[in-house]
């Protein structure tokens, strides 16, 4: 009998907390499959529907980009440059209420057969029963390719001294 009750109490506490987070896991899982499909299909305005209307995002080595539009315009030119699969991965997700902050790792491979990894901050906002990217910032696992080395300064010629 005790070990019925310890396994009942035991195994109920997971679903009572992921029940008690609003459905942010729900909610970021099914986003992010969307995601990977908008993607796959080269969509950029799926992606771009997938954030709040608010939204930034914050892509590495450029300015932020707010709204949709923006946004679309930004996964376009992704898109465009030969990204055909992305893979997301949630490693942590943080529910507050009708915000969830997700830490998660990514892999994109490119039409080239290229793969390039990375991770990602994200902050999901709840619209109604959708739940939608309103901040989103990533970079590459990589280091940044280094800086080109300086050129050797020019050199004039010194004319030799006078004679006399």
């Amino acid at each position: 009998m005790r070990r019925g009750v310890l396994c009942l109490v035991v195994c109920a506490v997971p679903l009572v907390a992921w029940a008690g987070d609003g459905g942010a896991k729900a909610g970021v899982d099914a986003g992010n499959r969307k995601f990977e499909e908008g993607v796959a299909k080269g969509d950029a305005a799926a992606l771009a529907k997938l954030y709040a209307p608010d939204a930034e995002i914050l892509p590495p080595g450029g300015p932020k980009m707010k709204g949709r539009e923006a946004i679309q315009k930004a996964f376009g030119g992704m898109l465009s440059e030969g990204v055909k699969k992305i893979a997301l991965t949630t490693q942590e997700l943080h529910p507050m209420g009708n915000l969830a902050l997700e830490v998660s790792s990514w892999r994109i491979e490119t039409a080239d057969g290229k793969s390039i990894v990375g991770k990602a901050l994200v902050l999901w906002k709840k619209n109604g029963k959708t739940w939608e990217l309103y901040r989103d910032i990533w970079n590459e696992d990589n280091p940044p390719p280094p800086p080109p080395a300086p050129s050797a300064p020019a050199t004039t010629p010194v004319p030799p001294p006078a004679t006399k």
